[in-house]
């Protein structure tokens, strides 16, 4: 009885194993940076060659690493972690009540004595 089940079965075991491998594939195409980092140098290249400007670099290699933060997203959820925002220089979250503080002083200026001379500078070596 269990042969013919597996016989019956057997169909239908090897369209899910298709699927798998196809959802697999799909996957890892779908979170590979690798064409997009290729992008990313061969638009450098262009820029040193002179085929690009200035401004056409900056515009293009934005556009990349977009696409460069997505996949990392893509990432990031396929494991389960929250996407991350947008980072710029600064990454960290500052909330009310987190206990942060800036203050800003202003150097002094500095001490000039005119009536005594100048004395040679102390080592901080010690004699042995």
């Amino acid at each position: 009885m269990l042969l013919i089940d597996d016989l019956l079965l057997m169909p239908i075991d090897g369209m899910k194993f298709i699927f798998r491998t196809l959802a697999r594939v799909a996957e890892e195409q779908y979170t590979d940076d690798a064409p997009v980092k290729e992008r990313l140098l061969e638009l450098q290249l262009r820029l040193e060659s002179g085929e690009l400007t200035e401004n056409e670099y900056v515009e293009e290699e934005a556009a990349i690493l977009r696409e460069l933060r997505e996949i990392e997203n893509r990432k990031r959820e396929l494991a389960g972690v929250p996407p991350e925002e947008s980072r710029g220089p600064f990454s960290g979250k500052v909330g009310e009540g987190s206990g942060a503080s800036v203050t800003f002083e202003e150097p002094e200026p500095p001490v000039t004595n005119k009536s005594s001379k100048s004395a040679p500078p102390r080592s901080s070596a010690r004699p042995r």
